[in-house]
């Protein structure tokens, strides 16, 4: 009896309470042998006598541990972006070095990062344990697009706005927040918890949720860089619509028609220049046979870069070539075989990014025999070329945060207030992201713990269960501001999306989304 007696003692607890977990406990260790089963029996017996006191009890110590892990996430990224507007502010960041600076990051840092972390995780064999992780992030990814549809077209917002909220929606932060969150989970009171056999430790407990998150993160940057990227690109149909809109509202207030920027399309430094023809040069284009499409608005100001200096604006440029007339593109595509190849590379390269086809390079590598040759330490190749390459890509996330940091100097000293239009599709990304998102991505998690072990050991994993809510429920990436920055689009939108979302929303409501997490893991395994 004396061995199995429970000693406990809290300063939080009454005499009256502590003499109860001892009893109760004691019993338990009489009882049962699982540390699971004894758990359960104390929590039954409490739950009897104290009701939710014993749960706040319990919680309170464990939410520091939650809420200490979002701060430091957060201020990891504040003091990026803080040392970013003072340089700015110093005159360091100008708007065209942001530019540049955005566009190297682009294709040169994010690529290396993206091999990097990709080529060194994946394998063939987790691609076959870790099958569930793909699984929920297409899942995920297809009810926020669902979601966020319905949401945009039932608040009336335009193309543009509505391809804004969705990348917001479906792009959330898969790095730098889950890895700080599981990193304090696991050291925490909260830990044990998260221990899948009496043999688990907590250092094991953070390894599997960092590789999970990982893993995770593979398929959310191959989505990103791909349809994200087209996405958050400027289209002619998107700055139609808002002119037509605006021209009709203003003939009916008897108001002639003025051109006026509109917040989602940045007008780029002047060193980048594409002349858009006015009436008369319009005309001698229409006599030469080519296709045009006019623009009231763009035809009176000189807008964006030129295609020999710019590398995207190049790739645009080779995509127009489809408006030409048949007989030009006949003659001068080549025909055969080797034409077809050439036109499906073309298709190919117009919706690829320079990061999407690291990643591309990464699963090559990472799931063939060449990943030993990269990533063995003994190897040639790991000390002279891959952990020059990691190095790179470590610069990548510091970079976009700096040049968010030098953005938000950039419009604090700006006369122009956020516009009424501009903060309802704001405010629907942040609500949809932080509030909505747990919602949705709790209850599937919920049913793949029920029913899911026959098919999968994760299924049982309560690191995995977490990890998979933690995930689904993280505010917007950081990386969208990059794609911003290139495109030359959704700019000041994108700053006023991450300073509500990590500024003021993200730590009261990823404790509360960490906290629920605990809970489908104390009530279903």
């Amino acid at each position: 009896m004396s061995e199995s007696k429970a000693v406990i003692k809290s300063v939080d607890m009454s005499d009256e309470m502590q003499q109860e977990a001892v009893d109760v406990t004691t019993q338990a260790l009489e009882k049962y042998e699982i540390e699971k089963d004894i758990a359960a029996h104390i929590k039954r017996e409490f739950d009897k006598k104290y009701g939710p006191t014993w749960h706040c009890v319990v919680g309170r110590h464990f939410g520091s541990f939650v809420t200490h892990a979002a701060i430091q996430a957060i201020l990891q990224v504040i003091t990026i972006v803080g040392l970013g507007f003072i340089y700015a502010k110093l005159g360091y960041f100008s708007m065209e070095k942001q530019k540049w600076l955005a566009k190297l990051n682009l294709v040169f840092f994010t690529p290396c990062l993206l091999f990097s972390n990709v080529s060194s995780i994946i394998s063939m064999e987790k691609l076959i344990a870790f099958w569930p992780i793909p699984v929920f992030y297409y899942t995920f990814s297809l009810v926020f697009y669902i979601l966020s549809q319905i949401t945009t077209r039932a608040t009336g917002l335009n193309p543009a706005y509505r391809r804004f909220v969705l990348a917001c929606m479906m792009f959330q932060n898969t790095n730098s927040f889950p890895l700080a969150t599981i990193s304090s989970l696991a050291v925490s009171e909260a830990g044990k918890m998260l221990f899948w056999n009496d043999e688990d430790t907590t250092e094991s407990v953070a390894a599997r949720g960092i590789s999970y998150t990982l893993f995770f993160a593979i398929f959310g940057n191959l989505l990103r860089w791909s349809y994200g990227y087209q996405l958050l690109r400027r289209k002619p149909e998107d700055y139609d619509e808002i002119v037509s809109i605006e021209d009709e509202e203003q003939h009916a207030e008897g108001r002639p028609v003025l051109p006026e920027r509109d917040s989602y399309l940045t007008i780029p430094s002047q060193d980048q220049r594409i002349h858009v023809p006015t009436s008369s040069s319009s005309s001698s284009i229409s006599d030469s046979g080519s296709l045009r499409m006019p623009n009231r608005r763009l035809s009176s100001m000189t807008l964006t870069a030129s295609a020999d200096q710019d590398p995207f604006l190049k790739k645009r440029a080779s995509e127009t070539t489809a408006l030409l007339p048949s007989s030009t593109i006949n003659e001068s595509s080549p025909r055969g075989f080797v034409g077809w190849i050439k036109t499906i590379a073309r298709k190919i390269d117009s919706f690829m990014t320079p990061p999407l086809y690291a990643a591309a390079l990464a699963l090559f590598v990472g799931l063939t025999p060449l990943k030993p040759l990269l990533w063995d330490k003994s190897s040639f190749l790991y000390p002279s070329f891959t952990k020059g390459i990691e190095t790179c890509g470590k610069a990548a996330v510091p970079i976009i945060l700096s040049c968010l940091g030098s953005q938000l100097y950039s419009i604090a000293n700006d006369a122009q207030s956020s516009s009424a239009e501009m903060r309802k599709p704001v405010a629907l990304a942040v609500g949809l992201r932080m509030g909505i998102a747990p919602m949705v991505v709790t209850p599937l998690v919920v049913l793949f713990a029920k029913y899911g072990a026959a098919y999968s050991l994760l299924a049982t994993d309560p690191v995995f269960l977490v990890m998979m809510v933690v995930l689904g429920s993280t505010p917007v990436a950081v990386n969208l501001m990059q794609l911003c920055q290139t495109n030359g689009a959704f700019e000041e939108e994108m700053i006023q999306v991450l300073f509500w979302s990590y500024g003021v929303v993200c730590v009261p409501l990823s404790t509360l989304t960490v906290f629920l997490a605990l809970k489908v893991v104390d009530n279903v395994l």
